[in-house]
């Protein structure tokens, strides 16, 4: 069978390139807030609260902080090892790499300067100067990224079969099925690893660049 040419690389973030999973309840557990908030996952799998009222909540307890008091966060939030070779073997390459990130914008700006990825998507928090002011604006959440997976095809004009996606959790299950290669990092359970076409169990992550290569034809 020929190889499809391989176009364009999409990410999860949390979990994936970085170890914590839930940016969110990390976020809680540095600012001191995690006892005000853990409830809220629970109304909202009973149904009691939206997504985006969650998300507004969990936002609310962050309210007052610095920007950079927020992003001191990530020194706890380390790359799993291989993440900057993982990227850095597409970057050579010149194939774009796009996180799709149900996390924190705050968290993945500094991500993708990092690591060079052409851009994450991601949900914006708003600062009035260096100050969060409460307000958040989602945009990925946990049912909708295969929507964003179709849009940033679309954007980069390539197909299905040119792309290679990563990802840990349920919510990265459409990227892993829709990417003509599926790569599992250390799934979450055994739904995600078999939506998967490949599995990394353990660091470093890029030893699942030897099976991209065999997959696609790459320049």
């Amino acid at each position: 069978m020929t190889r499809a040419p391989l176009k364009l690389a999409i990410f999860d973030i949390d979990g994936t390139l970085r170890r914590v999973r839930d940016p969110w309840i990390h976020l809680h557990h540095h600012l001191g807030v995690a006892e005000q908030a853990k409830d809220l996952p629970d109304l909202w799998k009973r149904g009691e609260i939206t997504y985006e009222e969650w998300a507004r909540l969990d936002a609310s307890f962050w309210r007052g902080h610095s920007r950079e008091k927020m992003v001191a966060a990530l020194k706890a939030n380390p790359f799993r090892d291989g993440a900057r070779e993982l990227i850095g073997w597409f970057s050579y390459r010149s194939i774009p790499c796009v996180g799709i990130s149900s996390g924190l914008s705050i968290f993945n700006e500094v991500t993708s300067r990092e690591l060079g990825m052409e851009e994450i998507i991601s949900n914006e928090l708003e600062f009035d100067g260096d100050i969060f002011n409460g307000t958040i604006s989602i945009q990925v959440h946990e049912h909708n990224k295969g929507e964003i997976m179709d849009e940033v095809m679309k954007r980069y004009s390539v197909r299905e079969e040119q792309v290679v996606a990563f990802g840990d959790g349920t919510a990265d299950i459409p990227l892993l099925i829709k990417a003509g290669l599926g790569v599992a990092i250390c799934p979450l359970n055994e739904k995600v690893r078999s939506s998967a076409e490949h599995v990394v169990g353990s660091e470093p992550i890029d030893i699942a660049l030897p099976f991209v290569e065999k997959h696609f034809k790459v320049g």
